[in-house]
């Protein structure tokens, strides 16, 4: 918000893109622009001041984002619409795919900057279930339905328009971009300049050491809050950058925490102890586990926490003792097998964290 202040002014011919746009982005593709922007690149893309001017006349005191999802997302984008650097930028190609069966939550959308270049900013993890259940899946699965839609997303759009093309994403938004990168068509990779994960959790170790990867490895980019946990889980081998945050441990995930300096964030030269301790923690509990394990723990976990009806975080928070109530039943209801299962993964990540 403050960058906006400063710099909101100045247009990218007089101040090249750089990574704190990135990451205003990003955060953008959280507002749901369904009927506003067009899902293909016909009838054609809109300016982002208009964007925003119709999504509050239909959204006059805004929308809730869930319990996660910083609540000044809103203020960002009609903050950003409004001064001289976005509003003239065109939004395309908004997509918004929630699939329960298929345990798919993916949405990505599509910036054309002044110059001809393309942002690609894919949606990290919003209120829902599905993308929590998603997320876990990122520990035995790939690739996940998410990724499989970033890569057909980034080949679309490679393919509709022409120009440079920089990904984005926050969370598991990050994670879609650097996959939906390493694994693009050859002809798309050439013109892709950077591919930035911001705070977002890493891969298996097949992936990260895969000759795909490593032909992309130089075009990388994660940004890490110095006491990061979420960008901490899984295999992390490209380079990144520690970015200074005002929050403590993992509340530092919140964006809107990182410190910005000029046109760029402050950094840091080397991430926390406890966020370099609390990876090792995780990654030492996964390694106990095989593939089957973790499978098993996250199809229990989910099961008890959809035996509530709850279709997203916030319905679990306003549940209260009914919501807590259907759970424990449904533990109690757990085959035997099932819920020796469970207290063991749960005793390997109390001895993990020891």
């Amino acid at each position: 918000m403050d960058y906006i202040d400063w710099r909101g002014d100045l247009s990218f011919a007089a101040s090249p893109f750089n990574e704190v746009d990135n990451l205003i982005f990003s955060m953008l593709s959280f507002v749901d622009m369904a009927g506003i922007v067009p899902g293909e690149v016909f009838p054609g893309p809109v300016k982002l001041g208009e964007v925003s001017r119709t999504f509050f006349d239909r959204h006059p005191e805004g929308i809730s984002f869930g319990v996660l999802i910083p609540k000044v997302t809103g203020d960002l984008f009609r903050q950003a619409a409004e001064c001289r650097r976005y509003r003239e930028v065109y939004v395309t190609c908004y997509r918004n795919e929630l699939d329960e069966e298929e345990g798919k939550q993916f949405a990505a959308v599509t910036f054309l900057l002044p110059d001809n270049s393309l942002f690609l900013a894919f949606r990290g993890t919003d209120d829902t279930l599905v993308g929590w259940h998603e997320d876990f899946q990122l520990s035995f699965l790939s690739p996940t339905p998410s990724q499989q839609a970033a890569v057909s997303y980034v080949n679309e759009i490679g393919g509709l328009f022409r120009g440079d093309i920089r990904l984005g994403g926050h969370s598991k938004g990050g994670n879609l971009a650097i996959y939906g990168a390493v694994q693009a068509k050859d002809s798309i990779k050439r013109r892709i300049l950077r591919a930035y994960s911001n705070d977002g959790p890493g891969f298996t170790e097949a992936f990260v050491r895969s000759t795909e990867y490593a032909s992309m490895e130089d075009r990388l980019l994660t940004l890490l809050p110095q006491s990061s946990i979420v960008g901490m889980l899984l295999e992390q081998s490209g380079p990144y950058e520690v970015i200074r945050s005002t929050h403590m441990r993992l509340l530092q995930h919140d964006p809107f925490s990182w410190q910005v300096l000029g046109p760029q964030f402050e950094h840091m030269p080397a991430l926390a102890p406890e966020a370099v301790e609390g990876g090792e923690r995780i990654r030492r509990w996964l390694s106990r586990m095989g593939e089957e394990d973790r499978r098993t723990f996250t199809e229990v976990f989910f099961h008890v926490l959809e035996s509530s009806d709850a279709r997203t975080l916030t319905d679990l928070t306003e549940g209260n003792l009914k919501t807590i109530g259907a759970m424990i039943r449904s533990v109690h209801e757990l085959p035997s097998e099932a819920k020796q299962q469970m207290m063991g993964f749960l005793r390997l990540l109390a001895l993990s964290g020891r």
